[in-house]
């Protein structure tokens, strides 16, 4: 059996990793092309009700910021110190207070009424270990009846051929608000394999943009909505609702997303 990587180990790596998306990432649009961070940053307002949240990978503030100018107080951790550069650099960055570190170990001392997970990042953490210990370190972060919210993708087996999926997209070029404004247009091709005995999708990103060319390899493990809740039980949470998109879309048989709320009693 392959020895566990430690905490740290795994936060070096991380943001190895990551720190190569840094530069690109607010370039990035979600799979159907619509930039959900307000829409998320409404969501978890109305659940902060004007107190406190903290985010795990918290990256360059998409979601941060906006959630920061509805009037909670946000704090964000993460691996990669470039995307935390980028969030201090963004106008409204200054203020998220902003930890660096492994965000399974939700090491702050503070208590908060939301942690939220983004963007399916937890599938970043390495095992089923670790993104167990995510949720259940984030519960002793909430208040009593504070919620963890976790956006997840609902992962699609079809789109796989042998274990193999590929994809391409280009960045809209005269898209002029929201995240793409100022940044470098970008065209990818996405080449991903998947071991469905360990649930890790192995992921290269071959990236041409403005800026020059470059290859970026990431790996994560995919987590089934069944499987989730069960980690957030081991937690002590319970699963409040859970939706099928930041809008409160109805969660169902063909949802590509899963946004879900745990409560902790």
């Amino acid at each position: 059996m392959t020895a566990r990587k430690t905490s740290k180990q795994w936060q070096e790596e991380a943001a190895a990793e990551w720190d190569r998306y840094a530069e690109i990432w607010d370039s990035w649009t979600p799979d159907d092309n619509r930039d959900d961070a307000e829409e998320a940053a409404d969501f978890l307002a109305e659940l902060a009700k004007g107190g406190s949240a903290l985010e795990l990978g918290v990256g360059t503030g998409r979601v941060a910021i906006p959630l920061s100018a509805r009037g909670v107080r946000v704090s964000g951790i993460d691996a990669s110190p470039k995307m935390l550069e980028r969030l201090r650099e963004k106008e409204g960055g200054d203020r998220i207070d902003l930890y660096e570190g492994n965000f399974a170990d939700v090491d702050v001392d503070k208590l908060y009424d939301v942690v939220f997970i983004a963007l399916a990042t937890l599938f970043v953490l390495p095992d089923q270990h670790e993104q167990t210990r995510c949720l259940e370190n984030s519960a002793k972060r909430l208040k009593p009846g504070g919620r963890l919210v976790i956006q997840n993708i609902v992962p699609d087996m079809s789109n796989y051929q042998r274990g193999r999926h590929n994809d391409y997209g280009m960045t809209e070029p005269f898209r002029v608000s929201g995240r793409l404004a100022g940044h470098p247009r970008l065209a990818w091709f996405e080449m991903n394999t998947m071991d469905p005995t360990t649930q890790m999708i192995k992921r290269t990103d071959v990236i041409m943009s403005e800026k020059g060319n470059r290859i970026i390899a990431a790996t994560m493990r995919y987590i089934w909505p069944a499987e989730q809740d069960l980690m957030a039980r081991l937690g002590g949470l319970e699963l409040e609702e859970r939706w099928g998109g930041w809008r409160r879309e109805a969660f169902q048989y063909d949802s590509r997303d899963s946004v879900s709320v745990y409560r902790k009693p």
